[in-house]
């Protein structure tokens, strides 16, 4: 995991579960956590995703509610391993991707600076039905050391 301690991204994941679960307890977690994060299906649509995520990636949340917007569209292609690191993530494991522009955005863009700030991406999986992974996520991370 690289400049990553495994157990501070296994704190900051079960935080991130923790929040999405329980939003009828706290309404506003996980819609104002402080990185982005997004919510996915096995086949990338994408279930929820919090205003960071959406205001960066350029996402109404009525396209989320329509199922307009799939995970996959997102992700920086450019960088390798991405795309299968998120459909990995339904495999129970959590990967982290360090220096790289996890998401699209045209360069000059508000988007585009945003994201430069959030070059490390970690994949998880969010929800479990009968020890099978339902949903994943992604969380956008600004992490540089272990010492953060």
């Amino acid at each position: 995991m690289g400049k990553y301690q495994a157990d501070k991204v296994h704190t900051r994941v079960d935080y991130v579960r923790y929040i999405y679960k329980n939003t009828d307890l706290f309404p506003n977690n996980f819609e104002n956590f402080q990185f982005p994060v997004a919510v996915y299906s096995r086949d990338g649509e994408i279930a929820e995703a919090n205003k960071y995520f959406r205001d960066i990636a350029g996402i109404a949340s009525g396209d989320i509610r329509h199922e307009k917007v799939n995970i996959f569209d997102c992700l920086n292609k450019k960088s390798a391993g991405l795309i299968e690191a998120a459909r990995n993530a339904f495999g129970g494991g959590e990967s982290v991707y360090e220096g790289m522009r996890p998401l699209c955005a045209e360069p000059g863009t508000p988007a585009y600076k945003l994201i430069a700030k959030l070059p490390n991406a970690i994949f998880f999986p969010m929800a479990c039905d009968c020890e099978k992974v339902t949903l994943a996520a992604i969380l956008l991370d600004s992490k540089e050391t272990d010492n953060d």
